[in-house]
């Protein structure tokens, strides 16, 4: 079955890797991504994949989780429109009927980005349930993502992967187990690139583009399909490897522009966790 308009994905492969871009999809009458399936989904997942936070955390703030009451998460799904929530799911491919969704998914977008980044590696699923108005903080994914909205409307804010919205030291730190939360300027409000998502739009965002997400006046359903490239891949082990080398006075760099590799940060990354230094 295909679930990507063939019209979308010509662009899409002429905008990939670097720029965002929107599709168009059928999956917003897949049974799947119900409001009762993702309930259901939501108990067979390990407890530990299953998040809920709160909708109305500000840019630059805590995206805290919401320990408010004892709900089981199905039930704040289920009244999602009144609960005041942001639910995501994570890794959903661990449901074999989510798993095959997403390889149908990859199928299709393969093709499109082979030419430029190889093979997608380390597919992942993410589906996220939000109230209406939930605003997802100013973050950054250091993964490729197409997040394709089912239910509900967003304004999507997306920004360049580089300086001043992706502060270096905070890529790095993401490498060595802290959040992927950014910090916020007002002004940043002026430099986005606000697509308007309705059911049936998709948004590829490329790697580490820092990003906001508010939710329309009703509750919204997402599903994001994200991938890993070689060249991703070699980015992170930069960015893990990148306050090592400082440590010992030795170069490190920047934020490496595709297609550009850092071919021996990545070696010396490798490298430096066989040996317990990382």
């Amino acid at each position: 079955m295909s679930f990507l308009a063939s019209s979308s994905l010509g662009p899409f492969a002429s905008a990939y890797p670097l720029s965002p871009t929107v599709l168009r999809h059928t999956l917003s009458e897949q049974p799947l991504l119900s409001f009762e399936a993702l309930a259901k989904a939501a108990l067979e997942l390990p407890s530990q994949y299953v998040e809920r936070r709160v909708s109305n955390a500000p840019n630059g703030g805590e995206f805290a989780m919401d320990q408010s009451d004892d709900a089981d998460v199905a039930t704040v799904i289920r009244s999602i429109s009144t609960s005041g929530n942001w639910i995501m799911l994570r890794f959903v491919e661990q449901l074999p009927a989510y798993r095959d969704l997403l390889n149908g998914l990859m199928d299709q977008i393969g093709p499109a980005i082979f030419p430029s980044t190889g093979p997608g590696l380390t597919v992942r699923g993410f589906i996220f349930i939000s109230s209406p108005g939930t605003l997802t903080p100013f973050h950054f994914d250091c993964e490729y993502n197409i997040l394709f909205q089912i239910a509900g409307d967003k304004q999507f804010a997306t920004y360049h992967s580089g300086q001043p919205w992706l502060p270096l030291d905070r890529h790095e730190a993401y490498y060595s187990g802290s959040d992927n939360m950014l910090p916020w300027k007002d002004a940043y409000e002026a430099d986005a690139n606000i697509h308007h998502l309705r059911p049936g739009d998709a948004l590829f965002v490329p790697y580490a583009s820092p990003h906001w997400v508010k939710a329309g006046a009703e509750p919204s359903i997402s599903l994001s399909i994200t991938w890993q490239s070689e060249w991703s891949q070699s980015v992170g082990a930069a960015m893990q490897i990148n306050p090592l080398l400082r440590r010992y006075g030795l170069p490190a760099g920047d934020l490496p522009a595709w297609p550009r590799t850092p071919r021996w940060r990545s070696l010396g990354c490798r490298v430096a966790r066989k040996v317990g230094l990382l």
